[in-house]
């Protein structure tokens, strides 16, 4: 289920008071709120805030997943984290390290937007504060507490490969870190600073995700005593598993970097810290409306020793995060590693009939009133109480297209071989010409020829038993209902047939696809197209009245989607004769 139109609407609106006020701090807290000592900082400005969180939906905590939220929703949300020690220094004559800075706190204020399904822009305003010291004697005598905004980051996500089309997503990431932070509290880099990384992702059971981030990190050098900070090479990983209940996930990350910068050749652990964290991230919110979506997320960690790196972390957060794999608009397959102890079946793969008792959600609306609520009711306008199958569409028991409830032959006839009461015309061969006016009744033809086959090898379309078949395939622009112009002349060849055979009646032009994406993105797509052709038919001649576009998706496959070759015949056009005119 898409969101509705006012559920974006209240997306935007959250987005036109999120962004003003991320401006406003920006422009009040960077020139005048914080503060540090008044003497000059002993230590050189760096960026103590290894902690970065990913602002996109799909993302981890700080490690970034593959997968882009829908086109134009806007999100955002905001991490609290507090890292105890983040900076320890050995001094000149001690034997042990004393931590420049005791207690470190951070708010980051997050906002992301999708672009086409494969891009996605964030932004994350951090604002911090320190306070506490062990070094108060000598040059660090007048440290005093600090607070302030950090660097802001322009964060561009590129997805590559969709997890949902693959066996892994795969995604580039592009992080902007600008300079506006206070360097003298430590909060920012007192230059540009960025991050290129690739993003590999996927989800071998079921819901259960796993990611893996590499990548490459400049930002200004800095020299600590004996050890040498700048550029560096980032690694991380990261998983999402289900915990026992849908709305629950369980969250593991490690996430670390190696110095490559300046005469590294001890890499002391200082120039390469490791830091770990587990947590839990609860969906409070998932119906339909501008909250769907929203999420707590709480996790605790630590680090190796190095500037950033704290002893203890400490992390809370509200926003927008997926949950157990979820998508606005579509899930991966229910279960997973440590999910439910009975799990419920996914509810848009499975027939209604078949979904256990406990399962089923109550007060469901059911639109066409045949006992199958509109959520798995594949035909939520059609059905009649007894006349449907297990996905609620009107049944047809002996296909001729016409419903049971207004078929009075209901188990004889043939598509495009029936009256409108739905009992068949005499026709052995399938010509569309009644036998008492067929010369060739046991052989296709066509009227012109008075029933009787023509032997022409040359023929684009092809009269059979209840169809024209067509020797070419029709063409579309990739997901898109356009058709291609080298389909023009094969749909001219079968207007020229419709208009000259006025005894072939109604037409029902089908639209198909194979399995891959979602089914009902694959069912209105193939719809869209069904309609594309019966327009183009109209436009050269043919009435419209006999002609009926309807789009199957994949539920009618002619060969397998295991395969490239499969899945390309199943992605076609048909059309089948449903009615005849008789004299």
């Amino acid at each position: 289920m898409r969101p509705s139109v006012s559920s974006h609407w209240g997306i935007f609106m959250f987005g036109t008071r999120v962004l003003p006020v991320l401006l406003t701090l920006l422009l009040t807290l960077s020139p005048g709120l914080a503060w540090s000592q008044t003497a000059e900082d002993p230590i050189p400005a760096h960026n103590l805030q290894r902690w970065r969180p990913s602002p996109n939906p799909s993302d981890y905590l700080t490690v970034y997943g593959t997968n882009i939220d829908e086109h134009l929703r806007l999100t955002g949300g905001f991490y609290l984290n507090y890292g105890h020690d983040p900076l320890l220094l050995r001094l000149s004559g001690d034997a042990e390290r004393k931590s420049y800075v005791n207690h470190q706190f951070f708010a980051d204020l997050l906002v992301s937007m999708a672009f086409f399904d494969y891009a996605e822009l964030g932004l994350v305003l951090p604002i911090g504060f320190s306070t506490g010291s062990d070094l108060r004697t000598g040059p660090y005598a007048e440290l005093d507490d600090a607070m302030g905004v950090g660097d802001m980051r322009v964060v561009l996500k590129g997805r590559i490969l969709d997890l949902l089309d693959f066996p892994v997503g795969l995604a580039i990431i592009a992080d902007l870190g600008l300079p506006t932070g206070k360097t003298s509290a430590h909060f920012g880099d007192d230059s540009v600073s960025f991050d290129i990384r690739a993003a590999i992702e996927f989800n071998p059971f079921g819901k259960s995700r796993f990611a893996g981030n590499l990548g490459y990190r400049y930002r200004p050098t800095a020299v600590l005593g004996r050890y040498t900070l700048g550029q560096a090479l980032l690694l991380s990983g990261a998983a999402a598993i289900p915990f026992f209940h849908p709305n629950l996930d369980l969250l593991v990350e490690v996430h670390g970097e190696i110095t490559v910068t300046g005469d590294n050749a001890e890499l002391v652990s200082e120039e390469r810290p490791v830091e770990a964290e587990i947590g839990f991230r609860y969906r409070l919110w998932n119906e339909p409306g501008w909250a769907r979506g929203l999420a707590l997320t709480a996790a605790i960690g630590g680090g190796t020793f190095g500037p950033g790196s704290p002893s203890t972390r400490v992390v809370f957060g509200l926003g927008y995060q997926w949950v157990a794999g979820g998508r606005w608009a579509q899930d991966y397959d229910y279960g997973g590693y440590l999910a439910e102890i009975e799990p419920c079946p996914d509810p848009d793969r499975t027939p209604y009939m078949l979904i256990p008792e406990h399962c089923r959600e109550v007060e469901l609306i059911d639109s066409d009133g045949d006992t199958i609520p509109d959520r798995f009711d594949r035909c939520p306008f059609q059905g009649l109480p007894g006349f449907i199958d297990d996905t609620g569409c009107p049944l047809d028991t002996d296909g001729d297209t016409i419903p049971d409830h207004l078929d009075k032959c209901p188990r004889e006839g043939r598509p495009g071989l029936v009256d409108p009461d739905g009992c068949p015309i005499r026709d052995r061969d399938g010509d569309t010409i009644p036998d008492h006016l067929d010369k060739c009744p046991d052989e296709p033809g066509l009227a012109v020829d008075d029933g009787c086959p023509v032997d022409d090898p040359t023929a684009k379309v092809i009269l059979k038993a209840g169809k024209l078949d067509i020797r070419e395939q029709v063409f579309f622009e990739t997901a898109k209902d356009k058709i291609l112009s080298e389909s023009f002349p094969i749909l001219d060849e079968v207007a020229k047939v419709l208009n000259a055979n006025p005894n072939i009646g109604a037409i029902d032009i089908e639209g198909h696809t194979d399995d891959r994406g979602k089914y009902d993105y694959n069912k209105d797509l193939s719809q869209r197209r069904a309609a594309s052709v019966r327009t183009y038919l109209i436009s050269k001649g043919v009435d419209g009245d006999r002609l009926q576009a309807i789009g199957y998706g994949p539920d009618r496959p002619i060969d397998t989607n295991d395969t490239p070759e499969g899945r390309a015949r199943n992605r076609r056009v048909e059309f089948t004769i449903r009615g005849v005119s008789t004299p």
